[in-house]
C-alpha cells in the first residue's frame, strides 16, 4: 500500500494533501471505478508530491493501471514526465497504454522536439485506436512535418475508419 508518508522525503511540506491522499486511497481500491476516479482526482490536482506515488502504477500488470497513471503523470510532472511517455509510447505493448501516452503527451509537444517524430511515428501503430489519435494529434500541430505526414498516411492508410479520420483531418 502506497501511503502519505512514501513522499514525505523532502520534509512536510511535501506531503500529499488530504484531497491527495484520499485519491490516492480510491487508486488502491480493487474496484476499476473508483481505480480512475482517484488518478482523475490526482491528475487534477497536480500536486507533485503524489508523482512518486503514482510512478510505480507504470508498470502495473493493468493496462488500464498505467494508461491511468501516465495521463495523471503528465498532467502533475508536465516536462519533466515526457521521457516516460516516450518510452511508453515506443515499448507499451497494449494499445490502451500507448493511446494515453499520446494524450498524455499532446500538451507538451511545444517543449521537446522528439514528440513530433514520435507523433509521426504513432501514425503507423499495428492499432486502428492509436493510429485514429495519433492523427487527431497531429492534425492539430501547425508544422509542415506534420501536414506531410498526416497526407502521406491518407494515401496509405487501408482502414474505412481510420480513412474517415484522416480525411476531416486533411481538410484543416
Amino acid at each position: 500500500m502506497l501511503t502519505p508518508s512514501a513522499a514525505g522525503e523532502e520534509g512536510p511540506s511535501s506531503a500529499p494533501s488530504p484531497k491527495a491522499v484520499e485519491a490516492l486511497q480510491l487508486v488502491e481500491s480493487k474496484d476499476p471505478y473508483r481505480q480512475q476516479l482517484g488518478f482523475l482526482r490526482l491528475e487534477a490536482l497536480r500536486e507533485t508530491s503524489t508523482a512518486a506515488l503514482i510512478r510505480p502504477y507504470l508498470t502495473h500488470r493493468e493496462p488500464e493501471m498505467r494508461a491511468y497513471a501516465l495521463r495523471a503523470l503528465a498532467a502533475i510532472e508536465g516536462v519533466t514526465a515526457v521521457p516516460t511517455l516516450l518510452d511508453a509510447l515506443r515499448t507499451d505493448k497494449q494499445a490502451l497504454v500507448r493511446r494515453a501516452a499520446l494524450l498524455g503527451l499532446e500538451p507538451l509537444q511545444q517543449t521537446n522536439p522528439d514528440i513530433l517524430p514520435a507523433f509521426i511515428k504513432a501514425l503507423r501503430d499495428r492499432k486502428t485506436e492509436v493510429r485514429m489519435a495519433a492523427v487527431d494529434v497531429v492534425s492539430r500541430i501547425d508544422d509542415p512535418r506534420a501536414r506531410e505526414a498526416i497526407l502521406l498516411r491518407n494515401k496509405r492508410e487501408r482502414r474505412k475508419d481510420v480513412r474517415r479520420v484522416l480525411s476531416l483531418a486533411v481538410r484543416r
